[in-house]
């Protein structure tokens, strides 16, 4: 409060990949908004920030008020061209036109010099921004712990994958022998054995996601890190849950072994749902 005069300042944070602060002031103070926005970007360093800066008189001032004539000529002319070119009747009143904006103004509008304005300004908007910093907090909190949790699995899913692992190459070579078993009646010469166990090494080169399965565990040790950390990691969890979800699209494509691709699948899921929550962290 000052005088009459009351200034509240609303900040509203949204998700966005990069920092946008976007404000909105009353007109007269608009030589202020790299300020605001100086204030706001020391507490907000990712997602988009809506700021509005609202001043109103809460009861009536002592100091009185005066009519803005030239505001209330310019209303009355176009009032009087509107009726005439509609043939509209005259029922305009004088408390008509001091209900319209600007008509009316307060006497102690803006208390002080500009100085002492922008002080007051700066305070309230940092005072807001404090507030915005300790939800965004609390509500980091609560997504770590979220986040922790499904990393936890993907890393109990990845460890399942890599016991599966020997299995796809087993199940390749059982099915390989059955159509061979097939065959066996039509063929005419006899299976080569040595071709047969070259053909089977190679599908399980082919299939080898060890390389694969070592770097999801990583990329998991790294995002846990990171998550531990009071500086802004948001933009190194993005990049994390690419290279996360690139893993688990060759572990899917190289493995050709059902049990292993369903895992995989798991893992995407869980990691979409990390993206979502990892856009609210800066």
């Amino acid at each position: 409060m000052r005088g009459s005069l009351r200034l509240t300042v609303e900040m509203r944070a949204v998700n966005h990949r990069y920092c946008e602060i976007a404000v909105r002031l009353p007109k007269a103070w608009g030589m202020l908004e790299d300020r605001v926005k100086k204030i706001a970007a020391e507490s907000v360093r990712r997602g988009r920030v809506d700021i509005a800066v609202a001043v109103e008189q809460s009861e009536v001032s002592s100091h009185g008020f005066h009519l803005d004539w030239e505001t209330a000529d310019r209303y009355v002319e176009a009032i009087r061209q509107i009726q005439s070119r509609y043939a509209l009747p005259d029922t305009f009143t004088a408390n008509d036109l001091l209900a319209l904006p600007g008509i009316l103004q307060s006497d102690d509008k803006l208390i002080g010099s500009p100085d002492d304005v922008e002080g007051w300004l700066a305070e309230t908007v940092q005072a807001a921004a404090d507030d915005l910093l300790s939800m965004k907090r609390a509500e980091g909190m609560k997504l770590c712990e979220d986040l922790r949790k499904r990393l936890d699995q993907i890393a109990v899913w990845t460890d399942q994958i890599r016991a599966l692992a020997p299995h796809a190459t087993a199940e390749h070579r059982q099915r390989l022998l059955q159509r061979l078993e097939k065959l066996k009646e039509e063929l005419p010469f006899e299976l080569d054995e040595q071709r047969l166990a070259q053909e089977i090494v190679l599908f399980a080169e082919r299939s080898d996601i060890s390389e694969e399965t070592t770097r999801m565990i990583s990329h998991c040790t790294q995002f846990s890190e990171q998550l531990s950390k009071e500086e802004a990691v948001g933009r190194k969890l993005d990049f994390l849950l690419q290279e996360m979800n690139r893993e688990a699209n060759t572990i899917a494509s190289k493995a050709n072994y059902l049990p292993i691709q369903r895992l995989a699948v798991d893992i995407k899921t869980e990691l979409e749902k990390m993206r979502e929550q990892v856009q609210n962290i800066e």
